[in-house]
């Protein structure tokens, strides 16, 4: 179950979930509405329930893999850094292009006067919606812009102007598209030397 706050996670354990998928508000996508980092939310998560923990948000690299085991997450979910495989055919080149251009800055929350805060890539179509949000805050005046069919344009059909393309803060960290399988490689690589600075330096402790 996807939970964003320690409540959440708390009542799904309750409920009966086998695993809980916390996201950090660096993730794309709808967050929660508390503002809280990964960095601090997964450790919450961690301590309050019995159940596995996926941590998510801002992890796209093995660092950011070593960095959630550190936290006492069980594993990882990756969103925006999967979109830029080659093996996800439906996110059209221009939204890949976008992201892999992006730095950490270019995403932006949208949604939050209606309570469900979600991080997309900064257009010209988020950039409305929040001066729409500014000036008359109600479902009636967004729909149009917050729906699906916009996600659609932009995702599905690469039309950037006339919708809107969800994306976590990690973008700033993907300057390249592979494949699921050297990315995954990468990862592993990646998290093994982790491991093995670690390793070195338990033992000059």
């Amino acid at each position: 179950m996807l939970v964003a706050a320690k409540r959440q996670a708390i009542k799904a354990e309750k409920l009966g979930a086998d695993a809980v998928m916390v996201v950090g508000q660096e993730g794309g996508g709808h967050l929660g509405r508390a503002d809280i980092g990964t960095m601090v939310l997964v450790p919450q998560v961690v301590d309050s329930v019995s159940i596995p923990v996926i941590a998510s948000g801002g992890i796209g690299d093995g660092r950011g893999l070593m960095a959630a085991f550190a936290l006492g997450a069980e594993g990882v979910e990756m969103g925006t850094r999967f979109i830029v495989t080659k093996e996800c055919v439906h996110a059209h080149p221009i939204y890949k292009e976008q992201i892999i251009k992006a730095e950490e800055e270019d995403t932006t929350v949208i949604k939050r006067t209606l309570g469900s805060p979600a991080r997309a890539l900064t257009n010209k179509w988020t950039e409305e919606i929040l001066k729409i949000e500014q000036t008359s805050p109600t479902y009636e005046a967004l729909k149009q812009y917050i729906s699906g069919e916009a996600n659609k344009k932009y995702i599905y059909n690469g039309k950037a102007d006339e919708g809107f393309g969800w994306a976590g803060q990690i973008v700033g960290r993907i300057q390249e598209e592979l494949s699921v399988e050297e990315l995954i490689n990468k990862i592993v690589k990646e998290a093994k030397q982790i491991q093995l600075k670690w390793s070195s330096k338990e033992g000059d402790m």
